[in-house]
């Protein structure tokens, strides 16, 4: 007769085995959301090359590229004074996002691969630089966008209502998108530069380089694309309006252009002028620009961003058009 002899593990290599298991799950902890982090990156890269490519494509046959939501319309360039009645707004601004006119409203895979919903403050509001129109998804997966709409203007009314809640509970957004014309943007920026203003958060209408602006402009020859990027925030890089006069005169007819150039001056704002975006994500978690500190119009400043609440972030994906 065999004797069957069976035989079992050790203490020494159940705790080997214990150790092997914590040692892999501290990786998986550690390495694991970063690898997650770097191919989301890899993606947002890529599209933001699609949107820009698509854009270039645009500006070729337009010789401009696309007007932003809520800018003035072209053949409106003469008319300055805003419509009275709202009904009329889609006649005189743009209204249609720029995504529609490229022809890829609805691909998500070339949106903002950080983003969670239109909010990109996390203030649980629209701002009007957020606010984009996403429209009735039909069967087919293609998307309807409301005509009848008037423009945003923050106000949450009840014609809006539909319209937020979908922009509020979407799962991706586009890149926020701001077209500037050049040599407006130089003098806007001038005026800022020369008068100290790091955030752009004055204007003064009567000052002779800013009482030469009109918009629209001829065209629109340089945009920035903004993502919110692994931090889920664009830390007050996307401006809200400050109450100036020039943002509600003539019915607010300028209000998205003047958003637009401070979004443009604080997205490309080199202040130390190192060749280092002031407060791009890369720039501040790679090369270490939130840490820098410079002089500024006769003051010492730290490289902080708009956000009042989080000024040492690190900031939203920032990409300029060549």
């Amino acid at each position: 007769m065999k004797k069957s002899c069976s035989r079992g593990f050790t203490l020494i290599e159940l705790l080997t085995v214990v150790a092997i298991i914590a040692i892999l799950a501290a990786l998986t902890f550690t390495v694991g959301p970063r690898m997650i982090e770097r191919a989301k990156m890899r993606r947002m890269d890529s599209a933001l090359r699609q949107v820009s490519m698509a854009l270039t494509a645009y500006y070729i046959d337009y010789q401009s590229y696309p007007p932003a939501y809520g800018y003035v319309g072209f053949e409106q360039a003469d008319d300055l004074a805003g419509p009275a009645d709202a009904s009329k707004e889609p006649e005189y601004y743009n209204l249609m996002p720029y995504m529609a006119r490229l022809r890829y409203h609805g691909n998500e895979e070339m949106y903002d691969e950080f983003s969670t919903s239109y909010d990109t403050d996390n203030d649980g509001q629209i701002g009007l630089l957020e606010f984009s129109p996403v429209g009735f998804k039909k069967p087919d997966g293609t998307y309807e966008l409301d005509s009848t709409l008037p423009r945003y203007t923050g106000q949450v009314t009840d014609v809006f209502g539909e319209e937020i809640n979908r922009q509020l509970s979407a799962t991706r957004r586009p890149f926020i998108y701001i077209p500037v014309n050049k040599l407006q943007f130089s003098k806007a920026q001038k005026y800022w530069l020369d008068n100290g203003s790091e955030y752009a958060d004055i204007w003064d209408s009567s000052d002779p380089v800013l009482s030469r602006l009109t918009f629209p402009p001829r065209t629109y020859d340089a945009f920035v694309l903004i993502g919110v990027g692994p931090s889920g925030n664009t830390f007050g890089v996307v401006p809200e309006p400050l109450g100036w006069d020039v943002e509600t005169d003539n019915n607010g007819r300028d209000l998205y252009h003047i958003l637009g150039l401070r979004a443009y001056y604080l997205a490309t704002r080199d202040l130390d002028g190192n060749g280092q975006l002031d407060f791009d994500f890369r720039a501040r978690t790679q090369q270490n620009e939130g840490a820098q500190t410079y002089q500024f119009a006769g003051r010492t400043i730290t490289n902080n961003l708009p956000s009042p609440t989080m000024p040492a972030g690190a900031g939203p994906i920032i990409y300029v058009s060549q």
